[in-house]
């Protein structure tokens, strides 16, 4: 299946593949808390994203990914890092408005006491092959 969203002002959009069914999860981070994020990731689908400015890089905490915010509407819309194969990441299914996901219940996870390296392992795990597509690029 694909998921289809795009941010506030519609200067980001985004496609999220899937063939598993969709477990939606809560960061209980200070960041993610206070935008009601909610994130998929499936390591065997796709993440799409293209924008038509340069996204903002936002980096916290132990500073291994980068919080891909919208430049002219301020919408958090993914994160993303590096990996081996190339770039992973997870989709803000609020942020990008993505009707079939957004209202949907999301399992709260604690991610807290993890290591830098613990953390890169877990999204390596997990997160999403992406492409990403703006200007620069």
């Amino acid at each position: 299946m694909i998921y289809r969203g795009a941010c506030h002002c519609g200067a980001v959009s985004a496609e999220y593949e899937t063939d598993a069914p969709v477990r939606l999860r809560q960061d209980g981070c200070s960041f993610c808390r206070a935008r009601g994020v909610k994130s998929a990731s499936d390591l065997a689908g796709a993440l799409r994203i293209r924008s038509e400015r340069a996204l903002i890089r936002y980096r916290f905490g132990h500073k291994t990914a980068d919080y891909l915010i919208c430049p002219a509407c301020g919408a958090y819309v993914a994160t993303m890092m590096e990996g081996p194969s190339g770039p992973v990441g997870v989709v803000n299914v609020v942020g990008l408005d993505i009707p079939e996901l957004r209202d949907e219940p999301a399992t709260f996870a604690s991610l807290e006491g993890e290591t830098p390296d613990e953390r890169i392992a877990r999204r390596l795990s997990r997160w999403t092959p992406m492409t990403l597509v703006e200007p620069g690029t």
